[in-house]
This record gives C-alpha cells, sequence and structure tokens, in this order.
C-alpha cells in the first residue's frame, strides 16, 4: 500500500523525452499558426498572436510533463492557474478556437501521444482550411454602403448606379448634417454586390455621381 501511494506521488521522465515533446510541440504550434494565417480573413493578423499559439503548444506541453502522474503537483498546478487572469482581448471566435487548438495539441505533446499530436494537428487544420475556401467561394459580397450626398439630391440620380453592380441594397439609417456649404445627408445601405462586380470601379463611379460628396464600403463580415 505504501509502495503504490509513492508511485502516485512521483513521476520520472528522461531528458530526450523533454527535448522529443518539446520539439513536436513546437512543430505543431508552427503548422497551426500557419493553418491559422492560411485562413484569416481580416485587414491584418497579428504576429503576437502568433507566436502565442506557439508557446502556448510548449508551454501546454512543459505543463503536462511537469504534472504526469504527480497528483500533488496536479492540484497544485490547478491552484497555480486558477490565480493567472488574461486580459488579452480575441478578435472573434476563430482566435479562440486556434488558441483551444494549440492547448490540445499541446497536451498530447506532453503525453507523449505522438501520433495524434500530428494527426490531429494536420486534420484539424486541413478541414479548417476546406471550410473556410468553400464558405469564402459561397459567401455573399455583403458590404455596407455609406454615401455623403448634398440634401436636395434625390436618390434616383444614383439609383441606376446601384442597380447596375448591386444584387440588391437597402437603406438601413439616415442623418443629416449642417455645414458651412448647406445641409448633407448620410446615408448607409446594406449592399450585396453582383458576382464579377468590381467594388472599386463601383465606388469610383459612384463617387463621380453629381452632389455626391464621400462614398466607402465596409465589410459587413469579415
Amino acid at each position: 500500500m505504501r509502495q503504490e501511494i509513492q508511485e502516485v506521488f512521483n513521476f520520472s521522465i528522461t531528458i530526450r523525452e523533454v527535448i522529443i515533446n518539446t520539439l513536436l510541440a513546437t512543430v505543431c504550434g508552427a503548422i497551426i499558426s500557419f493553418f491559422y494565417v492560411f485562413t484569416f480573413r481580416g485587414v491584418s493578423y497579428s504576429v503576437n498572436f502568433i507566436k502565442s499559439i506557439v508557446m502556448l503548444s510548449m508551454i501546454t506541453a512543459f505543463v503536462m510533463m511537469v504534472i504526469g502522474d504527480n497528483l500533488a503537483q496536479a492540484f497544485g498546478m490547478v491552484g497555480i492557474l486558477s490565480i493567472i487572469q488574461f486580459r488579452s482581448v480575441l478578435r472573434g471566435a476563430q482566435d479562440f478556437m486556434f488558441l483551444f487548438f494549440a492547448l490540445a495539441i499541446g497536451l498530447a505533446c506532453g503525453e507523449g501521444l505522438y501520433s495524434v499530436a500530428l494527426t490531429g494537428c494536420l486534420l484539424i487544420g486541413l478541414v479548417t482550411s476546406a471550410m473556410d475556401k468553400v464558405l469564402v467561394n459561397s459567401r455573399q459580397r455583403d458590404f455596407t454602403l455609406n454615401i455623403t450626398k448634398v440634401a436636395t439630391l434625390e436618390a434616383d440620380s444614383y439609383s441606376a448606379i446601384l442597380q447596375s453592380f448591386c444584387r440588391r441594397y437597402r437603406l438601413i439609417s439616415s442623418r443629416t448634417s449642417k455645414k458651412d456649404n448647406g445641409s448633407l445627408v448620410k446615408l448607409s445601405y446594406s449592399v450585396s454586390m453582383k458576382s464579377g462586380s468590381s467594388s472599386e470601379a463601383f465606388l469610383t463611379v459612384l463617387s463621380e455621381a453629381e452632389g455626391v460628396k464621400e462614398v466607402n464600403l465596409d465589410f459587413e463580415e469579415e
């Protein structure tokens, strides 16, 4: 009985296992980072977030190697982690899922489950990339169109342009502001571009319409 208790509270791991587990966690973290960059659809991704993915995989592997089968250290680690507060604001659900992805792979590396770590890393990454490819190709080109025009300008003067470039458009807000040279109206439309229509050409033609002062397009979804 005493021997069994001692086995529960002790563990051994070789330097070779530490190096292999850490290197595998690093490689898997780099692969996860590649898939993150490949599927990223924002304006620019954070280099620090890329480094965090790799570091999280490595650190998680180290934590698993430190804990091992040692219950005392496991409870101690839970206590330490409970006082750590993560204040970084993630951009969206995808960032959170990639961090969870790195965490899961780090757990597998720390436990020495090499085939599980590599297979899971590649399989989840490829499925994510395939889904991103399919969804990007099938997603409607939805934008928010903002038009600033003189108050006396009727919508009919540029509605033909909207019909030419947009599959659909809908007015969602309207604001009036006073300027030294007269009143201006700021209109916001939800628009869906036609397939093959160029957003740059659309903005150029619309900005040249009489009475239109400023136009811009914002992505409704990233």
